[in-house]
């Protein structure tokens, strides 16, 4: 069992981060460029459109980084203490979708974030 340090929070923050930015931005991007269509030419063409587009583009890179800061927090810190932050990625990224998108969110939907951070806090209490 690991102690977890500051530094293993602060990656396990910086992956949070980036996971939603990564997420946000994605989708501000395919929003410009519409839909994939279901046969593999225009698929192909629109995955050239998209991978073109600099929201798309910065918001796979985002996921990169996501990756590369999980991977720093995993060797500082327990996965059973780190995986848990990052329901905070579906708390922020819908907190942010209306606000960054113009999406509405349902109520329906704010009860399972309700009760995925309830989950949280059950399995953090020691």
């Amino acid at each position: 069992m690991k102690s977890t340090n500051a530094s293993g929070v602060g990656f396990i923050l910086l992956t949070v981060f980036f996971t939603v930015s990564g997420q946000l931005l994605l989708k501000k991007g395919m929003m410009k460029i519409g839909s994939f269509g279901s046969g593999a030419e225009g698929w192909t063409a629109h995955l050239i459109q998209a991978l073109s587009n600099p929201l798309v583009v910065l918001g796979l890179a985002c996921a990169g980084a996501a990756a590369l800061t999980w991977m720093a927090a995993v060797s500082r810190a327990d996965l059973s203490f780190a995986y848990p932050f990052m329901s905070l990625a579906i708390v922020l990224t819908l907190a942010l979708t209306p606000l960054l998108l113009g999406e509405r969110v349902q109520i329906h939907q704010w009860l399972g974030v309700a009760l995925v951070i309830l989950g949280v806090w059950i399995g953090a209490r020691s």
